[in-house]
């Protein structure tokens, strides 16, 4: 989710015309913007389709286009050619833009900076896939060159400081160097002016000479990254947000190795639309000289071929992907409410996933051996997860931003919240048997960063636990709900040995694969959660039989 926050006299004065918050909050139901309003203040919360919309203009520009008012855009994109060399990196792929301002930065340079960080954050992936650096057009001395420099020759006065700092005081000692460290490639990158001067070491710093302020006029901007399609797609925003700003260029790059070209084209692809289509799916029939008209109006190139329309979408929506998008767009400038209701004509009964009837059964299961199921929390911290019970911390998702010492992670195991539980209820009656069946996040290799897993944690708190019944019990539920036969166990690696008695630890194998971990606890790890009675315990992944 983007929020945008604006004042009500903000986003009057980009429309040129004064409306009163039930305007915006009108338009807004209709285009799925969730507004919520203050006093003279309006607070947007954009779903993800909407990459275009990151600053108040391309957000003005959906209530312009509903209310007929029209915001000065200089939509003509020229080509420019500078003495500018891109070397092969890790970094490899690089667009650079040229922006004439219609007046000097002033009061626009927190929203530049706001475009910055919206597009590196949210599409950018936190500066990883992509990342925008924002230079004094005017301060730099062409030609210059993207290259890669030994760690050496990296020497400049970072942007907010005042004293020149060499590379490892950077990595050290800035803030925001540090704050991308995990970026930080092999060899630094830089962007080096004709008197080898450096301007910046993308993704981390920006040096402070070139920065901008509210007095410059003309922009230099580069898009870096390590994915040619993002760095592609953050172009294309950037131009259209800064033609609302002023002229902007596209400048042709002189790539010293063809294959790193990112092959930048402002071209998209064209769909055929017509009214039976349009019918199929809203109800109702809309006219094409009506879609053409509403279309158009929503900044789409349209012309009539027959019965249909030729359609190309703007450059800058990255989120139209198929004549569907094209309708939802349509639908929602003609508005909702003016689609009569039709009551359907095929009614079906819902019902519960195949899943829900099998996790079911384990719960009935457990409930049959005397167990108690308990909702565990989700956060929690590395004392409980790790230095509690021996574990090492690896491999888990932390949090950013945090506000509490007590809330630092997210849980990668079940079985530290219910020994947590117990011990937060020792006053209680004993025997204790709990058992937990929840989602953990895990770490992945995909651009979202971490995957749910589904997993089973079993404990026993009693004078006689041992840990031959948790297996008996594991063993029972695998058979009885998965008919898995192949279940056998060996004795746990070095991570878990100090977890568990010293062979009492095992690890759950079924069908040849690990899928968790079983034992009885450690006296040690007991002393920690002040728990006298013996406990024995079970976690596994129960993921791939689910599937």
């Amino acid at each position: 989710m983007v929020m945008l926050n604006y004042s009500l006299d903000e986003m009057n004065q980009v429309l040129g015309k004064k409306l009163k918050i039930k305007d915006y909050e009108n338009i807004s139901l209709q285009f799925g913007l969730d507004l919520e309003e203050g006093e003279n203040a309006l607070n947007f919360e954009l779903t993800s389709d909407r990459t275009d919309i990151v600053s108040k203009y391309s957000l003005a520009q959906i209530f312009a286009s509903q209310l007929g008012i029209k915001i000065n855009r200089h939509n003509e994109l020229k080509t420019e050619n500078l003495d500018i060399s891109v070397y092969k990196t890790e970094r490899e792929f690089v667009n650079a833009l040229h922006i004439v301002l219609n007046t000097k930065v002033g009061g626009n340079l927190s929203e530049i900076l706001a475009i910055q960080e919206r597009l590196d954050k949210n599409i950018g992936r936190n500066r990883k896939k992509s990342a925008i650096g924002f230079f004094d057009y005017q301060k730099i001395s062409f030609p210059i060159e993207y290259r890669e420099v030994p760690a050496s020759k990296v020497n400049f006065i970072p942007l907010g400081y005042s004293a020149e700092k060499n590379y490892n005081e950077i990595i050290k000692d800035v803030k925001q160097a540090n704050e991308y460290k995990n970026l930080i490639p092999k060899k630094p990158i830089v962007w080096l002016d004709n008197k080898n001067n450096i301007i910046a070491m993308p993704p981390i710093i920006n040096a402070d000479k070139y920065s901008i302020n509210e007095n410059t006029t003309e922009l230099f901007v580069d898009i870096t990254g390590t994915d040619k399609e993002t760095v592609n797609a953050v172009t294309k925003i950037l131009i259209y947000n800064f033609q609302f700003l002023g002229k902007v260029s596209v400048i042709k790059l002189k790539y010293k190795n063809k294959s790193i070209s990112t092959n930048f084209s402002m071209s998209s692809h064209k769909f055929y639309l017509n009214e039976d289509s349009i019918k199929s799916l809203l109800g109702i029939k809309i006219s094409k000289d009506l879609a053409e008209k509403i279309l158009s109006k929503l900044d789409y190139r349209v012309k009539s071929v027959g019965k249909d329309l030729l359609i190309e979408p703007p450059f800058y929506r990255q989120d139209i992907m198929h004549q569907v998008d094209i309708i939802d767009d349509i639908m929602r400038s003609f508005g909702i409410n003016n689609i009569p209701e039709t009551a359907p004509n095929l009614y079906t009964e819902g019902d519960f996933l195949q899943n829900h009837y099998v996790l079911e059964n384990l719960r009935e299961t457990l409930v049959g051996f005397g167990y108690q199921e308990i909702d565990i929390n989700t956060l929690t911290n590395e004392k409980y997860q790790f230095t509690n019970t021996f574990i090492k911390g690896e491999d888990y998702v932390s949090l950013l931003q945090l506000k509490s010492g007590d809330v630092t992670m997210a849980s990668k195991y079940l079985f530290p919240e219910l020994l947590r539980l117990i011990s937060n209820n020792l006053h209680k009656k004993f025997p204790q048997k709990v058992f937990s069946l929840s989602e953990v996040p895990e770490l992945g290799e995909s651009d979202v960063k971490f995957k749910n897993s589904l997993k089973l944690s079993v404990v026993s708190c009693e004078k006689d636990s041992n840990i031959t019944d948790i297996l008996s019990i594991i063993k029972k539920l695998l058979s009885d709900s998965f008919m898995i036969k192949n279940i056998s166990t060996r004795y746990v690696s070095d991570k878990y040995s100090k977890t568990f008695i010293s062979h009492r630890g095992y690890t759950v194998i079924a069908d040849g694969k690990e899928i968790g971990i079983a034992g009885e606890v450690h006296p040690r790890v007991l002393n920690l959660f002040s728990i006298e009675l013996p406990i024995s315990v079970a976690e596994i992944s129960i993921d791939s039989f689910i599937q």
